[in-house]
């Protein structure tokens, strides 16, 4: 970046703030953001900065750290971190679910109405996946879905509250909701942002959101049958992965699922799970 350059910055951006923020951002969240993101960055803070009125980098790196800091970190978190995510987004995963996993677990309601079902939306975002996975739930098990619980997890606040209000931009949903989805699980709504699509109270009931951060401990009792971490493990290196894919082998069920992004890979776990299809992975018992 030549001197130029920086001097039609709006704001001050020194290496010193871009690897104070970096070394946070790994701290707090394991995410990996190099040199070559430092652009990135700080086109993507600019509007924090103008938010909170803050005259420079240097100020809101302290900001950061005074008592504000910890509830701003959501905000640089979902700045930083692309948060792409739409209702049966990589939608073979759902088709998998829908065709090969579900009809063996209606059979095994019907004759043990004790029998649950857990899943867990590891990296919920705004809450697109755990409702995709819900209605598909709905749509196959009928009443027996209450046997069914799906816990989503995010470090974002901001995003986990988005996800309990169930409430999504209507022509978005429109455009990725399947209609028997969307006639059957949602309603519309009017308010100041327009019109929104909301999920009906079925839907949400199955699902428990919860703040948490996948690089410290998990207070989760029990294994799941499916975990769900799509393009979340693009953030973190290659060691932080393969601890955390290894680490859910531990939560998984005996066969249980876990299935990833589309630009991702199990090919260091080999010994921990075999490949079901394009990022399917079944645990190996």
């Amino acid at each position: 970046m030549s001197v130029v350059a920086e001097r039609v910055r709006e704001f001050e951006w020194r290496d010193k703030d871009f690897k104070f923020l970096a070394g946070l951002l790994h701290e707090k969240t394991g995410i990996v953001l190099t040199e070559k993101k430092k652009e990135m960055m700080y086109g993507r803070l600019v509007r924090r900065l103008r938010a909170l009125k803050i005259p420079s980098f240097a100020k809101y790196c302290e900001y950061l750290q005074g008592p504000s800091g910890d509830k701003e970190l959501g905000f640089t978190l979902n700045a930083i971190t692309t948060n792409t995510t739409d209702f049966f987004r990589e939608k073979h995963h759902f088709i998998y679910l829908r065709d090969k996993l579900l009809p063996p677990v209606r059979k095994q309601i019907d004759q043990n109405s004790a029998h649950h079902f857990r899943v867990w939306s590891a990296g919920c975002s705004s809450g697109q996946e755990p409702y995709s996975t819900a209605m598909v739930m709905r749509s196959v098990l009928g009443p027996a879905a209450r046997n069914c619980k799906i816990l989503a997890t995010d470090l974002d606040s901001n995003m986990l509250a988005t996800g309990k209000m169930g409430q999504y931009d209507a022509a978005k949903c429109r455009d990725t909701i399947p209609r028997t989805y969307l006639n059957s699980y949602t309603r519309r709504v009017k308010d100041s942002e327009g019109d929104l699509i909301a999920m009906n109270d079925d839907i949400k009931k199955l699902i428990t959101y919860r703040q948490l951060n996948l690089l410290h401990d998990w207070p989760m009792k029990g294994k799941f049958d499916i975990i769900f971490c799509r393009n979340v493990m693009i953030y973190f290196n290659k060691e932080t992965q393969d601890s955390l894919v290894r680490r859910y082998a531990t939560y998984l069920k005996p066969d249980g699922i876990l299935f990833i992004g589309h630009s991702e890979s199990l090919l260091s776990a080999s010994d921990v799970y075999k490949c079901e299809g394009k990022t399917i992975y079944r645990v190996l018992s």
